[in-house]
């Protein structure tokens, strides 16, 4: 479900609906529902799956070296930076932004 909302949200941009979602994921709208309450506690979900992608690797203290820490924080930098110049991450704070100055604004 995660997966097909965030496909959606690369593809038509803020434009999401449950139903769309459901469509994608072969799944009921009943169903997102129950899991998400509602659009924004799926959106909310969307964003905290694609966060947990970014994961500090594990470093093995009993062989703890400058090379090994190096090589880690190496390893790291690259994941996170994959995840956040993507197009997911992307879109994903392009509809926090728009969220944010509809509820500035008192538009949306």
């Amino acid at each position: 479900m995660l997966t097909a909302a965030l496909d959606l949200l690369v593809e038509n941009g803020d434009g999401l609906t449950m139903t769309a979602v459901a469509r994608r994921a072969s799944c009921s709208k009943e169903t997102l529902y129950k899991w998400f309450g509602d659009r924004d506690g799926l959106l909310t979900a969307t964003v905290q799956w694609q966060a947990a992608k970014v994961r500090m690797p594990q470093v093995d203290r009993s062989h703890l070296s400058a090379k090994a820490l190096r090589l880690s924080m190496e390893q790291f930098a690259r994941d996170l930076l994959t995840v956040i110049i993507g197009d997911v991450s992307v879109t994903l704070n392009r509809t926090a932004i728009t969220h944010a100055a509809r509820e500035k604004t008192g538009w949306g």
